[in-house]
């Protein structure tokens, strides 16, 4: 069942709310679920339950999550940042790494795999918990207040002359008990999904999802081969800064929209509308 329809039944949204925000979503790109919460039609939390219940996936609440070193050394803070991905708890002897997502997509979640030299057992949560756990647990940054994506304060950015930082400003990691990158993982007792260091036979392929997989065949997915040194760790740091520099302006644009339409000087999908409209017509 399409997302918007599993919205639909379960009463989070109504079909007016749905037209407007596909208008958006052909216009400005993105998916139909973070335009839904972008345009303040859904909440992050109903999104996450819709989710779990279109792929069959489980959820977790990361405020109640404390992982240990072991588990944050999976995964370096910007694999972490540019997938949108938090690790939640580890099994280095079956090779399992379970991993909250706000947006599941296989092609993400396997070079995410490819990272971290495990198998990966996706979870869903909420984006902007996923952000407050990387913040507080690879930065050390202290736990806020849950805020409403699309807040003035944390979604359009502020002038560097004011007093309050910009959102999209990253700071300095503080010390924390995380490794720049993480080697394959080898052990007696761990699936046979990677080689070895040294070995140069290549890995096996990886095995179709068991039976009891969910049936978006998100789960159980492990890395293609052992992880390869990166030469362009710089370029890819670069790339996370502009993707959260593009993210911000997005949200501070759908802010603007959203006043404008409140306002009544536009009504609920009809920029969108406009904007799709080809030239001439």
């Amino acid at each position: 069942m399409k997302l918007g329809d599993i919205l639909i039944k379960n009463g989070a949204i109504d079909t007016e709310k749905l037209e407007a925000a596909l208008s958006d979503q052909r216009a400005f790109g993105g998916k139909l679920g973070r335009t839904l919460v972008d345009l303040g039609y859904l909440t992050e939390e109903k999104l996450v339950a819709a989710l779990a219940e279109q792929l069959g996936l489980t959820t977790v609440d990361l405020d109640g999550v404390t992982p240990d070193a072991e588990v944050l050394q999976t995964l370096p803070v910007d694999a972490c940042e540019r997938y949108g991905v938090f690790p939640v708890k580890v099994d280095r002897k079956a090779g399992l790494l379970w991993l909250a997502t706000a947006e599941p997509e296989r092609n993400n979640l396997q070079e995410v795999a490819q990272i971290a030299q495990l198998t990966l057992e996706p979870m869903l949560a909420p984006m902007s918990a996923i952000d407050r756990a990387v913040r507080t647990h690879y930065y050390g940054e202290k736990a806020r207040a849950r805020q409403r994506l699309g807040d003035p304060i944390t979604a359009i950015p502020l002038d560097p002359g004011q007093s309050a930082p910009p959102p999209v400003a990253t700071p300095a990691p503080a010390a924390a008990p995380v490794a720049a990158a993480v080697p394959a993982v080898s052990s007696p007792g761990a699936r046979p999904r990677v080689s070895g260091p040294g070995v140069p036979k290549p890995p096996p392929p990886a095995p179709a999802p068991a039976a009891g997989a969910n049936a978006a065949g998100l789960t159980g997915i492990a890395p293609a081969g052992p992880r390869q040194a990166d030469p362009t760790a710089e370029l890819r740091e670069l790339l996370v800064r502009l993707e959260r520099a593009v993210s911000a302006q997005g949200r501070a644009f759908r802010s603007l929209v959203e006043l404008l339409q409140e306002k009544g000087v536009v009504r609920r999908g009809e920029l969108g509308a406009r904007t799709s409209k080809k030239p001439g017509i």
